[in-house]
């Protein structure tokens, strides 16, 4: 993805973006058409996993941003009985960040899908695999340092890092390998899904080392910027959507 991709507003970089990241939960207060009424205008859409496709499509079309994205464990769409993938086109207008690392106006993000493995269902992951998704990604990120500086601004997740955000039961255990990911690359920001919050005393913000660690569950508000096109970006603010008691 590039600075040219910039929601219609011309080429030209911009030193301050406006993300708004959701995951799990289809909001009522998202879902209706006085969204840009109260929501301010957004840069770019990041999901985080486990929102069907129609929920999605309504976000690009009515705020007009472009959309990166990760699949849960839960897809909604069909899949293919051999390879286990999506059909292609299920979640039209979106770029889907697995395994991959791409760049809109200066913000560099990859992505990890899935979860743990609890009923050998679509987008589930051993420990192995999920650590395999994420070092393949390295090379690009190494280069990344040689040429801008930095190897990753947002790293878009659905399981959380282990023991951080994440429940003892199997299929909402973090994956232990997105640890070690992000201390040696350090993005400014992992956003993640998966872990629902029904307790409004549940933390949905931890600091890693250099990485804040962000459950964006139902949606959060961010604004980044940054000093110069070679300095790294920076969270100067941030809403989080409220705790919902739907199951």
């Amino acid at each position: 993805m590039s600075a040219q991709q910039n929601n219609g507003k011309g080429s030209q970089r911009s030193e301050t973006l406006r993300v708004l990241a959701v995951a799990d939960l289809v909001e009522p207060q998202l879902y209706n058409s006085s969204i840009t009424k109260w929501l301010p205008p957004i840069d770019l859409l990041i999901s985080c996993g486990d929102l069907p496709p129609g929920y999605l499509d309504f976000l690009v079309s009515n705020l007009n941003a472009p959309l990166v994205h990760v699949l849960g464990n839960h897809c909604y769409v069909s899949h293919d009985s051999i390879s286990g993938k999506c059909a292609p086109g299920s979640y039209p207008g979106a770029h889907n960040l697995h395994g991959e690392v791409a760049e809109y106006s200066g913000l560099i993000l990859a992505g990890v899908e899935g979860s743990p493995i609890y009923n050998n269902g679509p987008h589930q992951y051993s420990e192995q695999h999920a650590a395999w998704n994420m070092w393949r990604m390295a090379p690009k990120l190494l280069l990344n340092k040689m040429n801008v500086g930095r190897y990753l601004d947002v790293l878009v997740t659905h399981t959380p890092p282990r023991g951080i955000h994440d429940n003892e039961d199997l299929a909402h255990k973090g994956f232990a390998s997105l640890l070690p990911f992000i201390e040696r690359f350090k993005p400014t920001l992992l956003l993640h899904g998966h872990t629902h919050r029904y307790n409004p005393l549940l933390p949905t913000r931890t600091k890693h080392g250099e990485t804040e660690i962000i459950n964006a569950y139902g949606h959060v508000l961010l604004e980044l910027t940054r000093d110069n096109v070679r300095t790294g970006w920076r969270v100067v603010s941030s809403q989080q959507g409220e705790v919902s008691n739907a199951k």
